[in-house]
């Protein structure tokens, strides 16, 4: 299988994060002043994101030395911040220690275990590449919908592999997403989409990762109408607009009863699992541009599952641009209707 090892180790290395988001999840919500810090741009980040960070760059860089990673968070105020730089490293050699003793992992095969603040900085501030369409490099969000984690709710931890600016693997685990949103019996979920492979989920606790990436996933192409159609939106209106959203679903004959707001990557994964068939992220304004590390891996999720994603005007994303997406909006449709809703977005827009 191509790609076998890239998806094994990352696939262990998100599991091995979402052990330690869930574990000081409680902590956090006890207590955000102490767990969390407010960053330039007016974001939160907390010990959960510089933690989930270091163990996944540091299984990347132990198992593929060349690669290049781009990382939303840098070390810079672990620099300042010695609280919180302890309390990271606690974090980790718990988790390191509980983790590998429960699958019996070996230390080397996700890194060595972290001895020091200062090595925690180092291995976080590799995720300092700014991509591009040329050679290989992984998009990494630690805790994507930190305002979600925040608050006891969905987040998502991400991880992308690009290759020439084209997404090749994509692995995405959902701490807190049920397997049913109408009568759920498990919580935590992990996901793999692999190019010209499929996409795949297993339960994201309690099972040892192995190669088997679990059972195939599809999204749902067999609906009637538009009017059928389960809609998710981000939870945050400052980070789509929800005005523009409802007039889409106006024109499309969506009731307003079907629409899931949801933060992070979980609304790929609940649509690449048939839980839901649209994902509508109209900008609030045209300045703002997306970040890849905030959709490679569900956008190889959902093209994987039989599913669509483009900009607001139909074109596919392209993750070659660097950092950053050079595009407007975020459309995610089974293939079955994905042309209508895009129809839709654009009569809504010239209004």
């Amino acid at each position: 299988m191509v790609y076998e090892k890239e998806a094994y180790i990352a696939r262990l290395a998100v599991q091995k994060a979402a052990y330690l988001t869930r574990a000081v999840s409680e902590k956090i919500l006890a207590d955000k002043a102490s767990n969390t810090i407010t960053k330039e741009d007016k974001s939160p980040v907390t010990v959960g994101d510089f933690s989930a960070q270091a163990i996944i760059i540091n299984a990347i860089k132990t198992n593929f030395p060349n690669d290049e990673i781009v990382g939303e968070e840098d070390g810079h105020d672990l620099t300042i911040n010695a609280d919180l730089s302890n309390k990271i490293l606690a974090e980790l050699t718990k988790n390191d220690e509980l983790y590998n003793s429960k699958f019996q992992i070996k230390d080397e095969l996700l890194g060595q275990n972290f001895k020091s603040t200062d090595q925690i900085i180092k291995v976080i501030d590799q995720g300092n590449s700014e991509g591009g369409n040329k050679g290989r490099y992984w998009a990494l969000d630690p805790i994507d919908g930190t305002k979600g984690f925040l608050r006891g709710d969905q987040y998502a931890i991400c991880l992308a592999l690009i290759k020439d600016g084209k997404v090749e693997l994509g692995v995405i685990g959902c701490p807190n997403l049920p397997d049913s949103f109408d009568s759920p019996s498990y919580k935590g979920g992990l996901f793999t989409g692999i190019k010209s492979q499929g996409s795949f989920y297993t339960k994201l606790y309690d099972e040892k990762i192995t190669e088997n990436l679990g059972e195939r996933i599809f999204m749902k192409n067999s609906l009637k109408s538009t009017s059928e159609l389960k809609v998710c939106e981000g939870v945050e209106k400052g980070h789509s607009s929800h005005d523009d959203q409802f007039k889409i679903k106006t024109l499309l004959n969506i009731p307003n009863g079907q629409t899931l707001n949801l933060d992070s990557q979980v609304k790929y994964c609940s649509l690449s699992k048939g839980l839901a068939e649209l994902y509508l992220r109209l900008p609030v304004n045209f300045q703002y541009r997306e970040k890849i590390w905030d959709h490679a891996a569900g956008n190889i999720l959902i093209t994987e599952s039989g599913g669509k994603v483009s900009d607001m005007y139909g074109n596919e994303l392209d993750f070659g641009k660097g950092r950053y997406l050079d595009s407007h909006g975020v459309i995610a449709c089974n293939s079955q209707f994905h042309s209508e809703v895009i129809k839709a977005v654009k009569e809504t827009i010239k209004s």
